[in-house]
């Protein structure tokens, strides 16, 4: 038949380096109406027009009638006739000629598990050729999804919510390379809420890759050489149906790539959602399953956790072949659990975006930088985005994106989120703009011509999300709670894989006892616990560090000076980001060494250790200080994206303000240990103090009731004196407070100054309260009246001047209704000021902070 043999010329060079775009994009677009419109099939036609027309509603001949049957009816009348030969009503049916022709394009252009019968490749009168011709077919659907309309319909709502970014990266004139398959494949390993049609064709597409590895594309990219090495025909086992599969699970401990042995482990999860996408187990466990399971309903791995608990139990006799099967899985399930998976890699792109830790470090920080600029200091407050290496290359893979743009977007997300929070950075930076790649270079010659560089050997566990090897005492195994283990590291907590291949070296061991003096030497680590645990880690000997990272596994980098096949390794080149900013800085000072960088107790041996033995090999001063901070927890729980209790600065904000979340953070954040978030708390603190606290305050003594002047009147001694004792009493508190919140906020005690000046704040309230002073107005003690006013908004202006550092907006909203000058908000105007000038209040409105309701 004449279309057969086309169609067998077109399957074979479609995918031709040869040919041009245009015959390429014809050859697709004909791919796809094949398998839409059985018109172009003409045996079928010629045995099917007249059931066409009695069954389908075609009119007779309606091929050869121009417009007869509308273009939208087309491609109904091979669904109808495809009911009718394996559904046929009671009463009527399909020729048998029909029907059988039916049955052979159906077979023969199958595209998922309704279309195509259970077996039907096991078939053994199947010919060879003919078998050839349906996996070549098959591997093209899955290659190309736009082959494949069926599976492409079922998962439509999948591909948007999931797959979106690789829908749209293929050029219509290139296939898709099996992405779009496998990315729907991974999610649907991952255990993401999958639609019921779409993870039923993928669970038998798993199934057929499982048998015939040439129908997962991504498989035969990843693996080919592993393959070639392992798993050749020369090996009689790997002739047979699923044999190849099970080879590459086989020697999965020998597979030396990355990214085959990643694919592999996915292959190996797969059967925790159904046994069926691992046939070969679930051939040798088949009567098990009947005896043991037969009321277990598929999917979610249940029939597995099934076997498997009969199993444990030991009350059941199972057949050897499942028996020693389940061990050989057990087993694997172990392997690939050291292997970041997808459901990881998802985890490192949430890692990526902006939380309430990130914005937590830049609050502390800006605070730091806005109160030294109060005092007089000049500052250079830099921040930005680390956007080099594997967890970034793999999050941008995982994202559908190149990696440049992947960091420009996070970048982003970043930037504004930094904006939102009112943080007052002098420099942005980014560890991709060309400034810095210019600086590593230089440090990395440096390094180089001082001999502290070398080229050796290194292997040990690396940690994608860490971006850091860690030794093997630093590792644990962890129950996960599918039952299976996966080692992690004991600092994070976090997956680790085994590595081993060659790198370039720093002699970190050289630098030991010139990082011990640099630990002696002042209090260059605070809080004390994370001092003395820099100190501990300086007692033990340290290793030589390693500073490149082969560019066959990390390509998204700097590349090495002189040697391109390796790539800096992301530590060396985020740290000098910090030299980058002092390089390129505006001021005419020199700003080197940097006073402080403020850090979490996370990265804390990157700055503590790495950093300055960098800096000292390199011949530059360490930094003279770092802070360190804790983690947040959430409601006592550590933040998680599986538990998703991950908290996003915008949702903060959208609910109390960016004033509110500052606030927050800097009231219950203490250095020296991890934080409890808490929406509820959250709520209940601002509401409490910068609602009812602070703007109770404001309003009382702005409001036109007893203020129908709108003046700040001017204070002296003798407006408190004539007040009495609650005048006193506040005057002292007032006198001693500026210099306590002075000397904890240079300690970076924030909280500590906060609880002082809400002390204020309640000393005042309290004085107001005592003093009514709408009963003075109704007695006509004006005297008295006036002198209550006065004493009361000098409180607020020394309140709204101390707690500029921490919430910078809100401060300038009461200072602008007291009508406090720009001039007069430094810090030498955060005490007590004799005036006896009268000022004009602001028009602003009295309210600084709406209540928030907040169920």
């Amino acid at each position: 038949m004449v279309l057969i043999n086309r169609t067998v010329y077109v399957n074979c060079r479609v995918f031709s380096d040869v040919m041009t775009t245009g015959c390429r994009t014809a050859l697709l677009e004909i791919q796809y109406f094949v398998a839409r419109d059985f018109r172009l099939d003409s045996q079928l036609y010629a045995q099917c027009k007249s059931d066409a027309a009695q069954f389908c509603n075609a009119a007779p001949n309606w091929t050869e009638e121009a417009n007869a049957i509308g273009p939208q009816r087309n491609p109904l009348v091979l669904p109808c006739l495809y009911r009718y030969a394996y559904h046929p009503p009671a009463d009527s049916s399909l020729k048998p000629e029909c029907a059988d022709e039916v049955r052979r394009v159906m077979r023969q252009r199958a595209n998922s598990v309704d279309l195509i019968p259970e077996g039907y490749l096991d078939d053994s009168t199947l010919e060879a050729h003919c078998k050839e011709l349906v996996l070549e077919r098959m591997a093209e659907q899955n290659l190309d999804i736009r082959f494949n309309p069926n599976l492409k319909k079922a998962c439509s709502m999948d591909i948007q919510k999931f797959c979106l970014g690789v829908w749209q990266s293929a050029s219509k004139d290139r296939e898709l390379e099996g992405k779009v398959v496998d990315c729907l494949k991974q999610n649907f390993v991952a255990k993401k809420p999958l639609t019921q049609s779409c993870s039923d064709h993928l669970t038998v597409i798993m199934e057929q890759q499982a048998l015939h590895y040439q129908l997962d594309p991504v498989l035969v990219n990843l693996c080919d050489k592993e393959i070639q090495i392992h798993c050749g025909p020369e090996e009689p086992e790997n002739t047979r149906q699923g044999q190849v599969e099970e080879c590459l699970k086989r020697k999965f401990d020998a597979l030396t790539s990355v990214e085959c042995r990643r694919h592999v482990a996915l292959l190996i999860t797969a059967v925790q959602i159904d046994i069926q996408a691992d046939p070969m187990l679930h051939r040798a466990c088949a009567i098990d399953l009947v005896t043991f399971c037969k009321d277990v309903p598929p999917g979610d791995g249940r029939r597995l956790k099934c076997l498997l608990r009969f199993k444990e139990q030991g009350q059941a006799k199972f057949d050897p072949k499942c028996f020693e099967m389940l061990n050989t899985r057990t087993q694997l399930f172990a392997k690939a659990s050291k292997v970041v998976q997808l459901e990881s890699v998802n985890d490192l792109v949430e890692q990526l975006k902006p939380h309430i830790g990130h914005i937590y470090t830049a609050v502390i920080a800006d605070s730091s930088a806005r109160f030294h600029r109060l005092i007089g200091n000049p500052v250079t407050f830099s921040t930005g985005t680390d956007e080099h290496g594997l967890k970034i290359q793999q999050a941008a893979m995982c994202a559908n994106k190149e990696p440049g743009r992947f960091c420009d977007h996070v970048s982003g997300l970043f930037k504004t989120a930094l904006k939102n929070c009112e943080i007052s950075y002098t420099d942005y930076i980014r560890t991709t703009e060309s400034r810095h790649k210019e600086n590593v270079h230089s440090f990395w010659e440096i390094l180089s011509e001082k001999g502290y560089i070398y080229k050796g050997k290194y292997e040990g566990w690396y940690c994608t999300a860490d971006e850091a090897f860690v030794a093997e005492d630093q590792t644990t195994l962890v129950k996960l709670s599918n039952g299976q283990e996966q080692r992690v590291s004991t600092e994070s907590n976090r997956p680790v894989e085994w590595f081993s291949e060659e790198n370039y070296l720093f002699k970190l061991s050289k630098l030991r006892e010139e990082l011990r003096s640099w630990l002696k030497s002042g209090p260059v680590i605070q809080p004390l616990r994370h001092y003395n645990l820099v100190k501990s880690w300086l007692d033990q000997e340290l290793i030589d560090l390693s500073v490149s990272r082969p560019n066959t596994r990390l390509s998204w980098g700097i590349p090495v000076p002189g040697d391109s096949s390796q790539t800096i390794y992301v530590w060396l080149d985020a740290l000098l980001n910090y030299m980058t900013v002092a390089k390129h800085s505006q001021s005419e000072m020199n700003i080197w060494p940097p006073s402080v960088h403020v850090i979490g107790k996370d990265i804390l041996k990157f700055h503590g250790i790495y950093w300055p033995a960098f800096l000292l090999a390199a011949g530059f001063e360490p930094p003279k200080s770092l802070l360190v901070h804790g983690h947040w927890l959430v409601d006592e729980q550590k933040m998680s994206k599986t538990t998703g209790n991950v908290v996003s600065p915008q949702s903060c904000i959208n609910l109390v303000t960016a004033t509110g979340l500052r606030y927050f953070l800097m009231h219950e954040g203490v250095p020296a240990s991890d934080g409890n978030f808490s929406i509820k708390r959250m709520v209940r603190i601002v509401n409490s103090d910068l609602a009812d606290g602070i703007g109770n305050l404001v309003s009382r003594c702005c409001g036109k009731n007893l203020n129908p002047l709108q003046t700040r009147l001017g204070v002296s001694r003798s407006s408190f004196e004539s007040c009495g004792s609650p005048g006193s009493d506040l005057l002292s508190l007032l006198e001693r407070t500026p210099d306590i919140v002075h000397d904890e906020y240079k300690q970076w005690n924030f909280y500590k100054g906060i609880d002082q000046v809400m002390a204020l704040v309640r000393g005042a309230n309290g004085f107001f309260q005592t003093m009514e002073p709408w009963k003075l107005k109704k007695e006509g003690q004006l005297d008295k009246l006036n002198a209550t006013m006065a004493v009361t908004m000098e409180t607020a202006r020394v309140v709204g001047t101390l707690l500029q550092p921490i919430v910078p907006s809100y401060s300038e909203r009461l200072l602008d209704k007291l009508g406090v000058p720009q001039e007069n908000r430094s810090w030498d105007f955060a005490r007590l000021r004799w005036t006896t000038t009268e000022t004009a209040l602001g028009s602003q409105q009295a309210v600084l902070f709406p209540r928030i309701k907040s169920e």
